[in-house]
Parts: C-alpha cells; sequence; structure tokens
C-alpha cells in the first residue's frame, strides 16, 4: 500500500494586488494565510506519516527573487523530511525559484523531477515528473514520460491544463484518455485551481485544486487530497487546509427606510458567515431601489470592524426589477439595448484586452472571472440605482 498527500498550485508569494487595492486588511490577510496554509499541509503529512509528499508546480508565483519563499519552503520541507516523509515534486509554468542549476538543490529527501532526473523510486512505488523549463509549454509532455516501472505502483506528476478549461490557457495539453492509458496507477496534476477526479479502471487522476485561493473565482479551492493505493481501485480523500475561503450571500434591503435598519440587516447576514477556525472573505449581493454599492460597503466595512474573521470581499448592488420611474427606466432600457449591438460589443472586448495587457497578471486574471456582459450590466445596474435613489443618505 502506498499512501500520499497531493497538492499543487500553492502560489508562494503572490502579490494579491487587486484584492489589497479594495481592501488592505483582506489582502494582508491573505498573504499570510498562503504560507500558514502550507504548514498546515506539511503538519497534515507528517500526522498522517504519508509515504509521500506531492507537489504538482506553481509552488511559487512568479520568477521574481523572492529567496525568501524559497527560504521558507525549504524548511518547511525539512521538517517533513526529518520524520521520514519524502516530497516529491515539479516545476509549474511559474517555478523559476525551483531551478536546481540557479539556486542548488532543495535538500535531503526532496526529490525535483525533470528531464534529467524524471524519476524516483520510494519504497514501493516509482515517481514520474518531467517540469517546466520556461513559461509556456505548447505540447504535451506525455510522450516523454518513463515507461512504468515493473511490481511498483507508478505514479505521475504533471503540471497541465489537460484538454482545457475555462479561464487557462493552454499549457502543456494532454487528453485525460491518453493518461489513462499510459501504464501508470495514477496521475498527480497541477494547474487547473479547480478539484478533480477521473477515474477508469484502477487508474486514477487528480487535480486537487489551489489549496488557498487567492480570490472569490477559486472558492471551490481550500484542499488537499490524500490518495491511497493498494489492491483495486485507488482511494481518495479531500482534506479541508485553506486557512482563509470565499462565500457569496444576497441581502435584500428594499423594505429597510433608514441607517439603522441597513446597519442591523449587514450585520446579521455577515455575522453568519463566520466559521471557526477560519477567515472568510464575502462577496455581498445586494437588492435595493436606493442604496447603491460604494455606500452599503462603506457600512459594511464599519459592521465588520467588530466581527473577527470575516472579511469584505465585493459589494453588487443591483435594483429589483420594475421598480425604476418612467425616466431612469427608459435611460436604462436604452442602455441595454447599446449592449446588444456588436459594434458595442467588440469595441468593449478590445478596451478589456487592452487593459488586461497593462494590468498585473493577478488584477488582470480577476477580469476574467465574470464574461463581459456581467461586467457591463453591474456597471449600468449603479446607474440606475443613482437615478433612481438620487441620494443614499
Amino acid at each position: 500500500m502506498v499512501r500520499i498527500l497531493h497538492t499543487a498550485d500553492l502560489h508562494l508569494g503572490s502579490p494579491i494586488r487587486s484584492i489589497a487595492l479594495r481592501n488592505p486588511d483582506l489582502g494582508q490577510r491573505l498573504q499570510q494565510s498562503s504560507r500558514n496554509t502550507f504548514s498546515r499541509i506539511v503538519d497534515l503529512a507528517i500526522d498522517e506519516q504519508v509515504d509521500a509528499l506531492v507537489l504538482a508546480g506553481d509552488i511559487f508565483d512568479n520568477a521574481q527573487p523572492d529567496l525568501r519563499s524559497r527560504a521558507f519552503l525549504i524548511s518547511q520541507l525539512s521538517r517533513a523530511s526529518e520524520v521520514g516523509v519524502p516530497t516529491v515534486l515539479i516545476r509549474g509554468n511559474h517555478d523559476a525559484l525551483l531551478d536546481h542549476k540557479a539556486h542548488g538543490d532543495l535538500g535531503s529527501n526532496i526529490h525535483l523531477l525533470h528531464k534529467d532526473f524524471p524519476t524516483v523510486e520510494i519504497g514501493n512505488a516509482a515517481f514520474h515528473g518531467l517540469s517546466f523549463d520556461k513559461a509556456h509549454v505548447a505540447n504535451s509532455f506525455l510522450p516523454d514520460y518513463p515507461s512504468p516501472v515493473a511490481g511498483k505502483h507508478n505514479i505521475g506528476l504533471m503540471h497541465t491544463s489537460l484538454d482545457g478549461a475555462q479561464g487557462h490557457d493552454p499549457y502543456a495539453p494532454c487528453a485525460a484518455g491518453d493518461l489513462m492509458t499510459h501504464g501508470y496507477d495514477l496521475w498527480c496534476l497541477g494547474h487547473i485551481h479547480a478539484p478533480s477526479e477521473q477515474v477508469d479502471g484502477d487508474v486514477l487522476i487528480v487535480m486537487p485544486g489551489i489549496p488557498q485561493p487567492r480570490h472569490f473565482g477559486e472558492r471551490r479551492g481550500g484542499s488537499v487530497t490524500l490518495i491511497t493505493l493498494g489492491d483495486g481501485a485507488p482511494k481518495t480523500e479531500r482534506r479541508l487546509v485553506g486557512q482563509l475561503g470565499f462565500s457569496e450571500c444576497t441581502l435584500d434591503l428594499q423594505s429597510c427606510t433608514d441607517q439603522q435598519e441597513v446597519l442591523r440587516n449587514l450585520r446579521e447576514v455577515l455575522v453568519a458567515e463566520k466559521v471557526e477556525g477560519r477567515d472568510t472573505a464575502v462577496r455581498l449581493h445586494v437588492t435595493s431601489d436606493r442604496y447603491n454599492t460604494e455606500w452599503v460597503a462603506e457600512l459594511a466595512a464599519e459592521v465588520l470592524e467588530n466581527i473577527d474573521g470575516v472579511f469584505l470581499d465585493k459589494v453588487k448592488s443591483a435594483p429589483p426589477q420594475g421598480t425604476a420611474d418612467e425616466q431612469a427606466d427608459e435611460l436604462v432600457r436604452l442602455m441595454y439595448d447599446e449592449l446588444a449591438e456588436d459594434g458595442f460589443q467588440q469595441t468593449a472586448l478590445h478596451v478589456l484586452e487592452e487593459l488586461r495587457a497593462v494590468l498585473p497578471s493577478e488584477i488582470a486574471e480577476e477580469l476574467e472571472e465574470e464574461p463581459l456582459d456581467e461586467l457591463l450590466k453591474e456597471a449600468i445596474n449603479e446607474v440606475s440605482l443613482t437615478l433612481n435613489s438620487g441620494s443614499s443618505s
């Protein structure tokens, strides 16, 4: 039997600029959460006494020489190594800090797999992996993976977009069906930040997802996968490790006539989001015919001053349907008509692409959380609220 703890996409050192710009406290909390979450992962590997801790790429967030983050990684993996838990890892498309030629080896019992050292045998398991040597690989790695080792449980590590996923460029693309027929018992993948599993007979493919989500679009992450290989089909168990999670909730403020009522409603819904032992960043969807996003966000921030462990990610406000006055309703109708025009859509897409090209990558990624139509409708909602409220005080 072989037991491994599988994770990927730690993105240590991610600057979290987009969230930090609108909520510095939350940005600071997220910076620390990625480190704390990795410490939890190492603790779990030690507590479970797994045969190996597997890291399937994108351990770091970028190629900048952040040697403090590299020292943190080595110190954590050394904790596991000292009690007999080895680590097997590969470089993803972000992982220049794992270049053994530039920065040296990671330490004893920490095995970085690459084209010159693609296989390591640990006990009755053979781990196979290839690393990224540049930021983008357009072709599949699979043809270069070693053949299975006879008499061993064969485990492949790969950083890949598989057949492609929404919001992800094609990195080392590979069909899941081709992985299934390569002869390995298990594929430990990385790159896509939402967890998933695929099974074909006794062969398993696991994408563990990002262990510490960095923004609302990654809210399905927050876990690692404990995998057991023995006789018959592999067994998996997801373990929650993320120190900070993202959630969304709705709040109808139509019946609120003054600020005190709004504050009471905000407190009630935000207190309900509190989770013992974990921080929560809340995205709040508000229905109101008089209170716009900025005003509600200011009140929510005030309420959260007295609620530990809950942070405001974003407020989205929308007026209830059919409440606009005739003049405002006509203007909103005209804006929606314009939204449907092909010329407007093309111009808006062009502007959005120009913004993505000049913004830091993590802010540009957040622009991809929602389709363009949703972003434009959100802007129209703000216009409608302003026209209908006149004043939000």
